[in-house]
């Protein structure tokens, strides 16, 4: 993982998985998995009733997670790390909300299930120590994200993409916000840039919803384009997915033939690599690179489509 810049946060999925210092520390994938959920079920219940906006809410899950990109939970607790990550973000957000106010709702909120136990909180000497651990703890957090305050969330490319777009359907906006929110309960936001998780925030919405996005050119813009993603990296992913001819919403072909200027057709994109042996187009749309490696950005619609899948089977257990 590079040192400094924004661009650091953004690592591979092997890094996240197997690199991770928690893993390093001895913790198994599922633990550390199990952990993150905890972590922003605890920050989503403190920003709720804080009445922190969702946004907010989303730049805590954020330092959270890239706080835990570089320390491990072996040595740092996620109710302290995490109720530091609320506090912080609502100053970069500019929606302040005083120490002693975080403190008190994140202990009642750790508590919840004990009224006697959150009732100490309003205890002089036990207000008064949960504030300075806040404060150590910001800290430490302040240090480990390098004072990089910069954050951006997939919100508003979805939002700008969808007026570009001249799309005004208010249930495939809010399932596809709805799909931005639960990807931040996912590392899928250390891994993709915002636009990246918004494109695939609306491809995934309109499947499900099964609407037609504009692609073909001409006076209708192709909606891929608003996001700066290849339709080739889509084909690709979609052939990953559902394991046939890709079902991009429009002509997959006409739209792959008018966005290359040798007029190739996506069906002969598609297979024009394939081996002698026969090779399926499924092997190739995970094997194929560059040579100077395969980019993240070719995996993001299958990798994106199976974490969220996996996710959302995991929070029906």
């Amino acid at each position: 993982m590079g040192e400094g810049g924004a661009g650091s946060w953004y690592v591979s999925r092997e890094e996240v998985e197997r690199g991770s210092p928690s893993r390093r520390d001895g913790f198994s994938a599922t633990k550390e998995a199990e952990l993150r959920a905890t972590y922003c079920s605890f920050i989503r219940d403190v920003g709720l009733r804080l009445h922190l906006p969702q946004v907010t809410i989303a730049t805590a899950m954020v330092l959270c997670h890239r706080f835990y990109l570089r320390q491990s939970h072996a040595k740092n607790e996620w109710q302290t790390v995490a109720t530091v990550c609320v506090f912080l973000a609502s100053k970069i957000e500019d929606t302040p909300c005083s120490l002693q106010r975080v403190v008190i709702v994140a202990y009642e909120t750790m508590y919840r299930k004990d009224c006697n136990a959150a009732h100490r909180i309003y205890q002089k000497e036990v207000l008064e120590k949960q504030k300075e651990l806040i404060l150590v703890g910001e800290t430490l957090l302040l240090s480990t994200i390098r004072f990089d305050f910069n954050i951006q969330h997939p919100y508003e490319p979805l939002k700008l993409a969808l007026k570009n777009l001249g799309i005004f359907q208010m249930e495939l906006k809010q399932v596809a916000v709805n799909l931005i929110n639960d990807v931040l309960w996912t590392t899928l936001v250390v891994q993709f840039k915002p636009h990246y998780i918004a494109a695939g925030s609306l491809y995934l919405a309109a499947k499900f919803n099964n609407v037609r996005l504009p692609s073909e050119n001409g006076k209708i813009k192709v909606w891929w384009h608003v996001f700066d993603v290849a339709p080739k990296q889509l084909q690709a992913n979609d052939r990953a997915i559902y394991g046939k001819k890709p079902m991009l919403h429009g002509s997959c072909d006409q739209a792959t033939a008018n966005s290359n200027t040798d007029g190739e057709t996506a069906d002969n994109q598609a297979t024009a690599n394939s081996n002698s042996d026969g090779e399926s187009a499924d092997n190739q749309a995970n094997t194929n690179s560059n040579s100077d490696g395969e980019s993240a950005d070719n995996k993001l619609f299958g990798r994106y489509y199976d974490a969220y899948t996996l996710f959302k089977k995991k929070s029906k257990q």
